[in-house]
């Protein structure tokens, strides 16, 4: 997948020279999202409960607003602005612990946090990513410290975290969204995965 979107950026270059429009973005999250990996924690968060956070609170993540990166895309052609960026939110360093707690405005309901931050413990769950949190190890180490410099110099602005979950969560249980294809989703955690994790989070020694 890597060496595709590579070989596809040269292809590009090759083709309009100092023309070309390279855009990287990080993970693409907002309203329509078919991947399920991103809703899966303003869902989440709605629900209230006990959540489980995988992760330690200054762990970095990244992530970008799919309406941020499409506006601004246009803005690019029409500047007739050109070059190689890395599209990546927000424009500030973001940690996990700021992340989940941004989420709470989604709901009124009462939430309470179980930090599960031991990185041993996580991989001995398969839990290794709740998009847009990764294991900050190994190939993933630096996955959330992409720099955004270039492209906020090139105008790329950001919506409020809060906007882009609420937004995200009125879509999700919108019309457009069949009853079949919630009961169906591809999160990361299933309430009963969530509680076997929970459970032996708390019963770990």
């Amino acid at each position: 997948y890597g060496v595709m979107k590579v070989l596809s950026e040269r292809a590009v270059q090759a083709e309009f020279g100092d023309r070309a429009i390279v855009v990287r973005p990080q993970y693409v999250v907002g309203p329509a999202d078919t991947s399920d990996r991103f809703t899966y924690w303003p869902v989440r968060v709605d629900r209230g409960g006990t959540v489980l956070v995988p992760g330690k609170l200054d762990d970095p993540i990244q992530y970008i607003d799919v309406r941020d990166l499409t506006e601004w895309m246009v803005r690019l052609i029409e500047t007739g602005t050109t070059g190689v960026f890395n599209a990546v939110g927000p424009e500030a360093a973001l940690t996990m612990a700021e992340f989940v707690y941004g989420l709470r405005a989604v709901t009124a309901k009462p939430v309470h946090w179980v930090w599960a931050d031991d990185y041993e413990f996580l991989r001995a769950q398969h839990l290794l990513y709740a998009i847009p949190w990764l294991l900050p190890e190994g190939d993933t180490l630096g996955a959330a410290r992409i720099s955004n410099r270039r492209a906020l110099a090139a105008g790329l602005t950001f919506r409020p975290l809060a906007l882009t979950a609420r937004d995200t969560l009125d879509w999700w249980y919108s019309p457009l969204v069949s009853e079949d294809r919630r009961q169906h989703a591809r999160f990361v955690l299933t309430p009963e995965r969530e509680a076997e994790i929970l459970a032996a989070w708390a019963g770990r020694t």
